[in-house]
């Protein structure tokens, strides 16, 4: 109580103190006591220097210590905050001119935790196909209006006669080899070699057969015949395939069934058919309507007395001359305007321009048997030649200039001896 009584005491003698004092020496003690500077002077013309003040100090971690805390300025009391508060009154009445806004004060920006570089991402280069390996056999014209068929080992190899008055050559995933004799002293059917190029014998009946093409598992083939078959109502013979109950010739069989190829065997009205991995047959089918047609069921054609209806694959002059899993490999010159080497699933999807070439001839595609790369034959660099691209198609390289081996001016025949009615096949 006593010290309460001490303040209000002397409160009351120090604003009866300043009430007595006179105006002059209350001015004269105002000019004489030190001003602040204001901050905006020092922002104009010089560098400001921050003031240390008191600030709330971090606790010290393990790795850094903590930094000492400035000087604390003593608290003012409240006499000296009651003469401030005064102070303050009179220098805005004796200020001239506008009035200053005091600049906040200045915080400082932490620094940051410089980050670890950052990797630039790179492009994820695509996967090189394996390397160029089997051997691909493929006709060339004697110049006396006969095939025979040759064969080259790739990538580097030469190529070699393998088979006289031959052509249309197809091989088993084995490496055997079956050939249209067309021409031959042996039988104009086709005839099979193995995987020595020995001749092992006809397979087949008649000399118009042709485009023979290896089942998936080489027990049986498919082909093709032109003139087996007559038109009942125009009388016209029509182009059909055929499937023969094994390796053996239809005229070999014991069973009736197997020797009536022409009945029993027939699978629709075709040109050019190919065996696929799930059973079916690709062919060309020219009558019904310009495109490529895929039957189902082809291995049980004997058993069940016929295959599925023909679905149509592809619009065009199309002719099939490769499988591998679910894709067929042609040759059209109606989808681009040219002729060029294609691939397509069998579903009708992701139709593919292997060979990719605007002013040349390019087509008989055949797929190596690690499923890598396509071989076609292409006068793309002026001469015909054997090329590869990778399967999902990419830059060409050229196999074999096929002018090495025949200086007449073109390794083809003409009219149904085109380059489009031959084959060319890669096995291992």
């Amino acid at each position: 109580m006593k010290k309460k009584i001490f303040i209000v005491i002397g409160c009351i003698f120090i604003v009866s103190t300043l009430a007595c004092t006179s105006v002059e020496e209350q001015i004269t003690r105002l000019l004489n006591s030190p001003l602040p500077t204001p901050t905006f002077v020092l922002a104009r013309f010089t560098t400001p220097t921050l003031t240390a003040t008191a600030t709330e100090t971090l606790p010290a971690t393990a790795e850094e210590p903590a930094t000492p805390s400035p000087t604390a300025t003593p608290e003012p009391t409240a006499e000296a905050s009651q003469v401030d508060d005064e102070n303050d009154e009179n220098d805005n009445e004796a200020s001239e001119g506008p009035e200053a806004t005091p600049t906040p004060a200045e915080t400082p920006t932490p620094t940051a935790t410089p980050l670890p570089p950052t990797a630039t991402p790179t492009e994820t280069p695509s996967p090189t196909p394996a390397p160029l390996s089997g051997r691909i056999a493929f006709p060339i014209d004697d110049g006396a209006g006969f095939y025979d068929v040759w064969v080259i080992e790739v990538p580097d190899g030469d190529p070699f006669l393998v088979q006289k008055r031959a052509r249309q050559p197809s091989f088993s995933s084995e490496g055997q080899l079956l050939v249209n004799n067309e021409g031959s002293d042996l039988g104009e059917n086709i005839g099979r070699l193995n995987t020595n190029y020995t001749w092992l014998g006809l397979v087949s009946d008649n000399p118009e057969d042709e485009f023979p093409f290896w089942h998936p598992d080489g027990s049986r083939y498919v082909f093709s015949n032109p003139r087996l078959l007559i038109a009942p109502i125009t009388g016209d013979r029509l182009s059909h395939v055929f499937i023969p109950c094994s390796i053996r010739r239809p005229s070999e069989e014991e069973d009736v069934q197997c020797g009536d190829i022409a009945t029993f065997g027939k699978v629709n009205i075709g040109r050019y058919p190919v065996w696929t991995d799930d059973d079916r047959i690709a062919f060309f089918d020219f009558e019904a309507d310009d495109g490529i047609y895929v039957v189902v069921g082809a291995s049980t054609l004997w058993e069940s007395g016929g295959v599925g209806s023909p679905q149509l694959l592809v619009k065009g002059n199309g002719r099939p001359s490769d499988t591998q899993g679910f894709q067929v490999f042609f040759s059209a010159g109606d989808i681009d305007q040219n002729w060029e080497a294609y691939s397509i699933d069998l579903d009708g999807s992701n139709l593919t321009n292997l060979s990719n070439s605007d002013f040349s001839q390019d087509g008989l595609p055949t797929v190596s048997p690690d499923g890598n790369w396509v071989a076609f034959v292409s006068d793309r660099d002026g001469k015909w030649g054997i090329w590869a691209v990778p399967r999902g198609g990419g830059e060409a390289t050229k196999l074999l200039d096929l002018s090495t081996i025949n200086t007449n001016p073109s390794p083809w025949g003409v009219d149904e001896r085109d380059w489009t009615f031959e084959r060319i096949s890669w096995g291992p």
